[in-house]
């Protein structure tokens, strides 16, 4: 450039570093796992006989099925002797097939066989020991194993050898403790529990939590699972559940930020029991594991909020505003112009062919409207077919459900990237409900065992992250979510918090979010003290504007309220 003052270079370089740190992109791939369940179902029985409470949910999973049992048994001995091989054996049915093949001698290609062909193979290695012959033939199958379980198997084993399904395993007999801390030599599993390690509880001297969690500093990344006796856990997918007397604890260790974590659940006997009690999302606690080796989140000071180009759309859910559609298309650039993808929100693998919105927007004239799903983490990052509307899109809409989804399947990849870059381009991103949350960098409400907790360990760092510094929460007066924001914003006063009722959205440019629709939006802000007796929010109506970035009401349309009121 000729006859550039210094002052133009100054104001050059100012720009030039603004638009870097505007399009920083610091979600990481690898923090987040890539395998997010498994196909099939790994069932552990630790000494389960009594199957009244468990027959219903065998009989549906063996009903027509093709079963192989490899277990220790006399020639002679009938199918009956076993409890749970009678079990299996009766609800196999005619239509299935039920074989027993003799575990001794353990023929590996036999076995490696009926990986390859069964729907159910159990595995009753009572005369397994971990130092035994039998152990090493089959850990040497490990690989047929993960293919059979890919494929959609159902494995069942018995604790005597099921440690070894972990991702690594410890020693049949504990080392002494030496003080506080025990010293011992992992062992290599399978992995077919992805990132666990399993330990049944055997006679004293039982392995405790504590224990456990102790061995768990030297392997940062798993998840500790101590399976009690007379209990049977179920790996279906990625969620753990129980049958019997005992239960099962899930620990993850201390760190310098975090306390330990360790949570137990039992078998399920009232559908009035709040799911956590019955249930675990091995996958969240995988996330946790790996997010307690991160710098917390979210930090002291988060980014603040504000939308450096572009405009977001953030719908509460429960239907949308009046004009709202029309207007992210407008923002999009018009029906000729407008380039659009819309991203559902699902745990399916399959969506199918037709959606909805991408209809309503071709009713609307839009030109150029399609939409995107996947729950492989691998073609959200690197599959160019999938990732080519993502390149060219002006306004990208997320659907509603359950937004652990979307942070699932596209935290840290290439397709979230590009979605960042389509707002930097100027584009609008929308979203109702689970298309609301998802947009903060803070992701809330978002643990996959119901709803009703606003704090997910292990997801909080999950948002997509179109706006920093916020945490937004939908569907807000209707399901009566004020003091769920309340418990986070004492848990992170350094958040705005957000909500939105029902049929409400917030349009953001900027730092200034308008707020459009029947109801009202909430902010929270811990900035200011909390008054006993008084809300501890902000609540504004349509019209109203609220800047984000300096937590202040610009607009404040709210009627005043009459003597008589």
């Amino acid at each position: 450039m000729k006859n550039t003052s210094p002052l133009s270079w100054l104001l050059l370089i100012l720009c030039c570093l603004n638009q870097a740190s505007a399009q920083e992109f610091d979600e990481r791939y690898r923090d987040w796992p890539e395998d997010l369940k498994i196909n099939g179902q790994i069932i552990i029985n630790h000494g389960l006989d009594d199957f009244e409470s468990v027959r219903p949910y065998l009989r549906r999973l063996v009903r027509a099925k093709q079963i192989v049992w490899f277990g220790s048994f006399d020639s002679g001995q009938k199918a009956t002797a076993n409890p749970l091989m009678k079990e299996i054996r009766e609800g196999v049915a005619d239509a299935g097939s039920f074989s027993r093949i003799k575990s001794e001698t353990f023929p590996i290609e036999q076995l490696r066989n009926v990986l390859r062909t069964a729907d159910v193979v159990a595995i009753d290695a009572a005369a397994i020991s971990q130092t035994g012959g039998q152990l090493g033939a089959l850990m040497e199958l490990s690989v047929d194993f993960s293919r059979f379980v890919a494929r959609g198997g159902v494995l069942i084993a018995d604790a005597s050898w099921a440690e070894c399904l972990s991702e690594c395993y410890l020693p049949a007999v504990m080392p002494e403790s030496d003080g506080d801390e025990f010293a011992w030599e992992p062992i290599d599993g399978m992995n077919q529990l992805p990132n666990c390690i399993l330990r049944c509880v055997r006679e004293e001297p039982q392995v405790t939590i504590e224990a456990l969690l102790q061995v768990l500093t030297d392997q940062p990344r798993a998840v500790g699972v101590i399976l009690e006796p007379s209990t049977m856990l179920v790996l279906a997918g990625r969620k753990m559940f129980c049958f019997g007397k005992g239960k099962v604890t899930f620990g993850l260790p201390a760190t310098e930020d975090l306390k330990a974590r360790v949570e137990s659940i039992t078998e399920q006997r009232s559908r009035r029991q709040p799911p956590w009690n019955s249930l675990v999302d091995l996958t969240e606690w995988r996330r946790d594991a790996i997010d307690r080796t991160l710098k917390p989140f979210p930090p002291e000071k988060p980014r603040t909020p504000r939308v450096e180009k572009g405009t977001l759309l953030i719908v509460g859910g429960g239907g949308m505003p009046k004009g709202l559609m029309n207007r992210f298309v407008e923002l999009a650039g018009g029906p000729e112009k407008a380039k659009l993808v819309y991203v559902p929100c699902s745990e399916a693998d399959d969506v199918g062919e037709q959606q909805r919105t991408v209809q309503q927007w071709q009713q609307m004239g839009v030109q150029h409207a399609t939409f995107i799903h996947t729950k492989d983490r691998r073609k959200a990052d690197k599959d160019a077919d999938f990732l080519e509307p993502l390149k060219a899109a002006t306004g990208i809409w997320f659907g509603g459900g359950r937004q652990w989804n979307f942070a699932d399947s596209y935290y840290g990849t290439t397709a979230h990237e590009l979605m960042k870059a389509a707002l930097l381009r100027g584009g609008v991103v929308g979203g109702s409900s689970a298309g609301a949350s998802i947009q903060a960098r803070y992701l809330a409400r978002a643990t996959p065992i119901g709803n009703t907790r606003i704090m997910a360990p292990g997801y909080e760092r999950g948002g997509l992250g179109f706006i920093g510094g916020v945490a937004i929460d939908q569907h807000f007066t209707q399901r009566g979510r004020q003091k769920d924001m309340t418990e986070l914003m004492r848990r992170h006063p350094q958040l705005l918090g957000i909500g939105l009722d029902e049929a409400t959205a917030i349009e953001v440019q900027q730092s200034q979010a308008k707020v459009i629709g029947q109801g009202r939006v909430f902010f929270y802000n811990r900035k200011l003290p909390v008054v006993s007796g008084e809300p501890d929010y902000i609540a504004l109506p349509a019209g109203s504007v609220y800047d984000l970035a300096n937590r202040a009401v610009v607009v404040d349309t709210t009627k005043p309220e009459s003597a008589a009121e």
